[in-house]
Formats: structure tokens, C-alpha cells, sequence
């Protein structure tokens, strides 16, 4: 036998090795690829809401009666007015209370939010809506 043999031997074992790794990284990332394709995406919030305002009062009482929590930094009050208005009430603009009347941070189960308008609301025309960041939770008339 002669050196050149056993140096074909050698390269021939080696190349394979690499053609193994190769598949293995290929179908690793593959599996990778189609595996988090079946992950779901991020899921928004459901919550069951009940409304209630006085005829001619600024105060409008949103309940919470079921569904996911959600905090105080993430919601947003809209009125829409029948004559094309539209008014926001963020975080510091409304007070958030637990099913016990304690004040909270957060509107959960048997939660209220007590938003005080600056107009009165007119009944049958003007429309409010309790929005998150991407989403509406809410949208009702009075």
C-alpha cells in the first residue's frame, strides 16, 4: 500500500462528516422554521362589560363582568359624539375600583371604572368605547 491510499481513505471520511453536518444544521433549522410557524400569536383581550349612565349625567360606570383582566396604563375611553367629536380619557383621567370599592390598578372581575365627561352624555346619539392599544374592548350607545 502506498501513502496516497491511505490519504484518499482519510479525505473521504472527512468530506463525509461535513456532508453529515450539513444535513443535520439544515434540518434542524427547518424543523426550527416550521415549528415556531405553529406557535400562536399573542392573544387580545376578551372582557364582558356592562355600562350604565344617567339620562343628562357626565358620569358613565363601565363593569367588568367577566373575561380577562387588563391594566389601567393599557385603557382609554373614547366618546364619540353624534356630531363627530371625540373625546379620550387615559389612565389619570378615570378611577379603577376592585369588586370590593377599593381604588386598584387594574380593571378585573367584578371591577368598575368611573370615567366623570366633561359634557354630558346625550341619549341614543353619542357613543363609548373602552379601547386598549390594539384593540376594542367596548363599543356601546347610551
Amino acid at each position: 500500500m502506498n501513502d496516497r491510499t491511505h490519504y484518499d481513505d482519510a479525505v473521504s471520511s472527512v468530506v463525509g462528516e461535513m456532508i453529515m453536518i450539513v444535513l443535520v444544521i439544515i434540518l434542524v433549522a427547518l424543523f426550527a422554521t416550521s415549528a415556531f410557524s405553529l406557535i400562536p400569536g399573542g392573544r387580545e383581550a376578551s372582557v364582558d362589560i356592562a355600562m350604565t349612565n344617567e339620562s343628562g349625567d357626565s358620569t358613565v360606570i363601565i363593569w367588568h363582568k367577566g373575561g380577562d383582566w387588563v391594566e389601567k396604563n393599557d385603557l382609554k375611553v373614547v366618546i364619540l359624539g353624534e356630531d363627530g367629536s371625540r373625546d379620550e380619557y387615559t389612565g389619570p383621567d378615570f378611577d379603577l375600583y376592585d369588586h370590593n370599592g377599593d381604588p386598584t390598578g387594574a380593571f378585573d372581575l367584578g371591577g368598575r371604572l368611573e370615567v366623570d365627561l366633561d359634557r354630558p352624555l346625550k341619549g341614543g346619539k353619542d357613543t363609548v368605547r373602552l379601547v386598549t392599544q390594539t384593540n376594542v374592548v367596548y363599543s356601546g350607545e347610551i
